[in-house]
């Protein structure tokens, strides 16, 4: 698969398992709008086949448009909190999935990719 491939959007089929338009191994830059109250926003934590929490519903919200991280496009959490205020592991996908603060590792100020 190709870089640019990587970030095409794409289907989702169960029978791919494919929930978001980039699946490579690398955080990006996610657009999320959730379908129930309609509430859009950005997030520079992104994954594939990752959602995040929904501020208003808490329900999953999968981004429907995904790209590599740029210098333009900072973290949508970020501000003058400390980093442990700003990452929100409730609402990560990633962090659920794994069972402890991915921000800790590889996502928020030390990205290790």
């Amino acid at each position: 698969m190709s870089s640019s491939s990587k970030y095409r959007p794409q289907q989702t089929t169960s029978a791919t398992g494919q929930k978001t338009p980039y699946q490579g191994p690398n955080r990006v830059f996610g657009l999320f709008k959730c379908p129930k109250c309609k509430l859009q926003w950005k997030s520079g934590h992104s994954y594939a086949n990752q959602g995040l929490k929904c501020k208003r519903c808490k329900i999953l919200v999968y981004p429907y448009e995904q790209r590599p991280l740029g210098k333009s496009e900072p973290a949508s959490n970020e501000s003058t909190q400390t980093p442990e205020e700003k990452w929100d592991k409730r609402k990560c996908g990633k962090c659920r999935r794994l069972g402890y603060p991915c921000g800790q590792f590889q996502c928020g100020r030390r990205n290790l990719t």
